[in-house]
Formats: structure tokens, C-alpha cells, sequence
């Protein structure tokens, strides 16, 4: 007989909830069949995030006991759950033993990508407010890289910078971090408050004035007519130029050619 309540048929068909879970899962969740024959899904968390696990077990029928304590002085909260079928079910929908390394963005309907994205960003992503410039954000994804390239492939936006056993997909650009915040929270059933909470910081009226820019430098520029003029706002210069602004930076720094005809040097 079962101990804990649970509904093992949560993610038999997916939906906002269940996409959502799913994707959270993938990130953070810790599945397993012991011993090959007893499923166990795992969820553990810092303890400040205890009523995330709440809302999870809410959602999944489930009176499974929170355990709180303390790993390596760090606060913790955490849930097992004990379904076969249930983590049967996981295991075909992609979220496997030991997955790290083997995770690739699940082939699921179209119209519950947004809260798949959101569920995995929430386990394994970051948002960040740069306090010197003002309106900046970056979006931070961690995954393996084949993961990271599926979710660049299918945003159209972000890069992605690797490392030995892990990749992050950034998102710098406000317009793209805009984007993927109107993507993912199109239909925001399940979300980690304190992320949503720096993504409302975002000012969508914000246009950043670049004649404020402190340590102003100067620019000397050749136009394919070999006419010069100097200039001291390169990013306004491109926008009203239909110029590349980071290649005229990167060739300011003498690194490429030309940009449509166009040479750009800085003045000391």
C-alpha cells in the first residue's frame, strides 16, 4: 500500500502545469529507479525556496513530507516522491538517470514550450540587473551544450559560452531579454517568484541616452570615399548609418577591415 499520496498520472498528457514541471525536472529534479525496480523523483532546493516544493507537490496531488537540514552549510529543503509509473513516464519524456550530459530540449507541442523554457530556466537559469548601466539585465541558461544549441536553435537569440563539462546560453541584448521574458511568462502557470520579480524591474519604455556616456572617446572615420570626419557617439553614428555598431567597435580596436566600405579608428 502507497504511503504518500501522489497522481501518477500527472504527466501522462501535457499541458501548462505539466509542461512546466517537466521542464523544472530537467533542471533540478533527481530521478531515479532503485535498484531497477523502485521509482523515486527527487526534488532539493535552499530552503528559502521551500514553498516552490510546496506548490510542486500541490500540483501533483501528492502529501509527501518536506525534510529540511543543512549539506556542507548550506540550508536545504527537499522531497521524495515514489512512483514507478510516474518516473517511467519521465524517463520517456527525456528526463532520465544521470542526465546532465544527456538532456536535449524534448520534442513537446509547440504551444507548451514557453512553460517547458520557464520550468528549466527556473531549476537552471538566472536573471541579473547590471547596477551601472541602467535597464540592463542578462539571462543566464546552464545546460550541456547540445541542449543549449536545441534552445538558442528554437529562441533565435542568445549565445552560448562553454566550458570543460557544462555551456550557458547569455542573453544580453534588452530586446531579446524582453523577448524571452514575454515567451516564457505568456502563460506563467508555476514560476519562482524571485526570478519573475527582477524580470518586472525591466523598463519597457527605456531608451538609453548615449550622449550621457562617461569617458566619451573619439572616433576617426573613412567612408568608402576616403572622407574623414571625427565623431565622439559611435552606437548613434551606426544606428543612424544602417551600420554594424560592435563590428565599428571591433575594428576601432584594429581587429577586421572594413564595415561596408567604412574604416574606424579611435583618437588618442
Amino acid at each position: 500500500m502507497r504511503k504518500y499520496k501522489v497522481n501518477e498520472y500527472f504527466f501522462d498528457s501535457l499541458n501548462e502545469k505539466s509542461a512546466y514541471w517537466l521542464g523544472f525536472l530537467y533542471a533540478d529534479g533527481y530521478v531515479r529507479m532503485k535498484d531497477g525496480k523502485s521509482g523515486e523523483m527527487k526534488v532539493k532546493l535552499k530552503d528559502t525556496d521551500k514553498n516552490h516544493i510546496q506548490k510542486f507537490l500541490l500540483d501533483i496531488e501528492s502529501d509527501a513530507p518536506i525534510k529540511c537540514g543543512t549539506d556542507n552549510k548550506s540550508k536545504f529543503c527537499s522531497v521524495s516522491v515514489n512512483s514507478n509509473y510516474m518516473v517511467k513516464k519521465l524517463f520517456t519524456l527525456g528526463c532520465m538517470e544521470k542526465k546532465t550530459q544527456k538532456i536535449r530540449l524534448p520534442n513537446i507541442p509547440t504551444k507548451f514550450m514557453g512553460s517547458f523554457i520557464r520550468g528549466y530556466f527556473d531549476g537552471d537559469g538566472s536573471i541579473s540587473k547590471n547596477k551601472k548601466r541602467p535597464n540592463s539585465f542578462t539571462v543566464s541558461i546552464c545546460s550541456n551544450k547540445k541542449f543549449n544549441e536545441d534552445v538558442v536553435k528554437y529562441l533565435g537569440y542568445g549565445k552560448i559560452y562553454e566550458d570543460k563539462n557544462f555551456s550557458v546560453i547569455k542573453i544580453n541584448k534588452i530586446e531579446d531579454v524582453k523577448k524571452f521574458r514575454d515567451f516564457i511568462y505568456y502563460k506563467p502557470h508555476g514560476l519562482l517568484d524571485r526570478k519573475k520579480e527582477v524580470f518586472n524591474q525591466i523598463n519597457n519604455n527605456f531608451k538609453r541616452d548615449y550622449t550621457k556616456t562617461k569617458n566619451k572617446k573619439k572616433y576617426k572615420l573613412t567612408n568608402p570615399y576616403n572622407l574623414t570626419i571625427v565623431i565622439d557617439n559611435l552606437k548613434l553614428f551606426c544606428d543612424d548609418n544602417n551600420l554594424k555598431y560592435s563590428t565599428m567597435s571591433n575594428l576601432s580596436r584594429g581587429i577586421g577591415k572594413t564595415n561596408k566600405g567604412w574604416k574606424c579608428e579611435i583618437l588618442k
